[in-house]
Formats: C-alpha cells, sequence, structure tokens
C-alpha cells in the first residue's frame, strides 16, 4: 500500500523576446524581425533572413552579432553553427537617422534527430484540463507572498506546449526525477538531440513554440488523479499559484501520466506561454 506523496515545483520565464518599435522626435519609425527561430544539425549552413522596414521607406543598415561577433552587415546571411546548443542572434537595424531597433532569433543546434513519440490527445481530455484552470482564472486568488491576483482571461489550448509538457512528463516518470530540468538521459529527448539536460526553453522551441513568456508548473501525487485536484494543489502554492493565474500567458498544454509502479503515481506538467 502507498502513503499519500505529493510534490510541486513551478517556474516562470516572463521575459519579452519581442522587438519594440523606435521613434525619433520627427515620427520616423523602423522596425526589424529576426524571423522564426530555427532548429538545424551542427555544421548545417541554414541561410538567415532578418527584415527591416521604415516609414519613409528609406534606406537601412543591418547588423547580426552573435555575443560580441560581428556575423554580417546584411539582412541575408549565410550561417553555419559548429558547437552544440543555443545561439542567440542579435539582429539590429539602423534608420538613417541613427535610431536602432533589435530583434533576437534562437537557433538550436542539434546533434541528431530524436522521433519523439507522443500520443494524440482528445479533444474532451482538452476541454477537461482548460475547463478546470479557465475556473480558477475567472475569480479573484491570493498566491500568497506573490500577491493577489484577479480574475483574468481565459488560456485556450497549444498543440505546441501540449507536446512538450508531455515529453518532460515522460521523462520524470522514465526516470524518476522530479525538475524542470530535463533527465539527461534518454527520456530526455530534447536534451538527448543537444548532448545535455534539457531546460524548458529548449523543450518547447523544439516544437516550434516562439514565445514572448513561458512558464511551468510541476505536480505529482499518489492522490492527484484528477485535473481538478490538480489545479487545487497548485493554487494552494504560492509560485503555482501565480503562474496559473498570470495574465502574461494566452496558451498552455497541459499532461498526465499515470504508472502505478512509480514514486507518486500521478505526474503532471502544465506549460504556459504566449507567443511572439
Amino acid at each position: 500500500m502507498k502513503f499519500t506523496k505529493i510534490l510541486l515545483l513551478a517556474i516562470a520565464l516572463l521575459f519579452s523576446s519581442c522587438a519594440e518599435e523606435s521613434k525619433s522626435d520627427s515620427d520616423y519609425t523602423i522596425t526589424a524581425d529576426a524571423g522564426e527561430d530555427k532548429r538545424v544539425k551542427i555544421n548545417e549552413t541554414i541561410t538567415i533572413l532578418g527584415k527591416g522596414t521604415s516609414s519613409d521607406n528609406s534606406e537601412l543598415s543591418y547588423l547580426w552579432e552573435k555575443g560580441d561577433n560581428t556575423l554580417a552587415t546584411t539582412a541575408i546571411f549565410s550561417y553555419t553553427p559548429t558547437v552544440l546548443g543555443r545561439d542567440i542572434l542579435k539582429f539590429t537595424v539602423q534608420g538613417n537617422d541613427g535610431s536602432s531597433i533589435s530583434d533576437i532569433m534562437n537557433v538550436v543546434v542539434t546533434e541528431t534527430k530524436v522521433v519523439p513519440s507522443i500520443p494524440t490527445i482528445s479533444q474532451s481530455q482538452i476541454d477537461t484540463y482548460l475547463n478546470a484552470v479557465n475556473k480558477a482564472r475567472s475569480t479573484k486568488q491570493i498566491c500568497g507572498t506573490q500577491g493577489t491576483f484577479p480574475a483574468t482571461g481565459k488560456l485556450i489550448w497549444s498543440e505546441q506546449l501540449y507536446k512538450s509538457a508531455y515529453e518532460h512528463t515522460q521523462d520524470l516518470v522514465a526516470s524518476q526525477t522530479f525538475s524542470h530540468t530535463g533527465s539527461g538521459t534518454e527520456s530526455d529527448w530534447t536534451g538527448t538531440v543537444l548532448g545535455k539536460a534539457s531546460i524548458l526553453t529548449e523543450r518547447v522551441e523544439t516544437y516550434g513554440y516562439a514565445w514572448s513568456f513561458i512558464g511551468e508548473n510541476l505536480g505529482a501525487g499518489t492522490v492527484i488523479d484528477t485535473a481538478e485536484k490538480m489545479v487545487e494543489g497548485w493554487l494552494a502554492s504560492e509560485h503555482h499559484c501565480a503562474n496559473l493565474m498570470s495574465p502574461n500567458f494566452t496558451e498552455m498544454g497541459m499532461v498526465l501520466i499515470t504508472d502505478e509502479s512509480s514514486h507518486y503515481t500521478h505526474y503532471w506538467t502544465q506549460n504556459f506561454g504566449k507567443p511572439r
């Protein structure tokens, strides 16, 4: 007979990866768009194309950088990553008045290709998860030291966030670990490709989710076998509560995997996001 066991973890990354418009006193405006994040194999050459606009269609100058290194001074260039991991490329557009604006592209550099096995989730199960979460978001919640959160907008379902949540949940069960960081074993699919233990940003980007805000709630317990029970548990934990009630998030994916032979039996992952 199992004793009742419950474990919770929460993480939120509230970093905007979107560029903002730059404006001068004359209302001259420029924009920069680095393009969608990319996923490539190590030593594979790819073409990267940034886009910039000006309100008066005047000539612009461009700069691509990785850290302190200049990669190109044109909007389009060929890029060959040589190190596994994630390369953060900065694209800067400068206008004729000296004003400038930047945007970021993430390039996930992999060693091999792992084909994950992710089951299709039924619409009825999606509705169950959304209803439990959005019911909580429809009323004011007191989240301890994180403050009081007023009722906020409904979340919608994201298939990409569901896939990243499923990957991490099956990894927790298979490796019998409990962390926002992947196990680094073969069940850590994203980590296997990258050659290291995965982190949340890498997992969501694996499934093509270009984010401006992301967060993750984890939960596990021998008696937490419904979405309503899991949401209740998260609301009782201040950081999980703050994630669940955050107005920064507009989408979610949520997963339960049950394994009677595992330490906590029921393992939950909830990935939140707002696309950019």
